[in-house]
């Protein structure tokens, strides 16, 4: 828990001082969110509160989707309404190369948790995905958050294809990128302070 907590540490810190300004303009534009992403995420796409940024890359793919859906109480945190929502809006915005695929979650291997970001409540994903009707697969975790002012659940996910590389680092580093989201009303570009506040490990706040 101590390595996990300090190595995403250093991927929050090293995103403070280079990420792309200008994707999280259009985050900003979109959901009114300030998030640091990762440099290299240079592409992206935009749907109905759907946001999509991707590396764009032939080998090592990384990406980062936002998305956005009204909240309807406890009901809108468990399992089977986070990953049916998951599933409805990666198969609208993400398709594959023929018609019949798509995006989708690997439900067998995926986990819903709580988690505490920012002293909030959260949900966590983590898991695996999967594209219907192809090969195409890997990684993913997701911070499902409640922005309380404009009362809606603010979802934040990383996910890779990397088929030919070892994927640990590359989804650690998206994953340090969700931890940086400040939602409306949070103080956005104050994070160094608030580092240990968000590293959350297990489930667990880091003290």
């Amino acid at each position: 828990d101590f390595f996990t907590r300090a190595e995403m540490n250093r991927q929050i810190a090293q995103l403070q001082h280079k990420h792309n300004d200008y994707i999280s303009t259009k985050v900003g534009s979109k959901f009114d969110c300030d998030i640091w992403l990762p440099a290299e995420l240079a592409s992206s796409k935009e749907g109905k509160d759907f946001f999509w940024a991707s590396s764009n890359t032939a080998s090592g793919l990384v990406n980062i989707c936002m998305y956005s859906y009204p909240y309807e109480g406890p009901r809108t945190f468990n399992k089977q309404y986070v990953l049916a929502k998951r599933d409805s809006v990666m198969k609208a915005n993400i398709p594959g190369t023929e018609p019949r695929m798509y995006m989708a979650t690997d439900t067998l291997c995926t986990s819903v948790k709580p988690i505490t970001v920012k002293g909030e409540y959260a949900m966590e994903t983590r898991g695996l995905w999967k594209m219907e009707h192809d090969a195409m697969g890997g990684p993913c975790v997701s911070h499902s958050r409640v922005d309380t002012l404009n009362n809606r659940v603010v979802v934040a996910e990383g996910f890779v294809y990397a088929p030919e590389k070892m994927k640990r680092g590359l989804i650690r580093r998206l994953e340090a990128a969700l931890y940086t989201l400040c939602l409306p009303g949070e103080q956005a570009r104050e994070l160094k302070a608030s580092i240990p506040e968000v590293s959350v490990v297990a489930g667990k706040e880091q003290e």
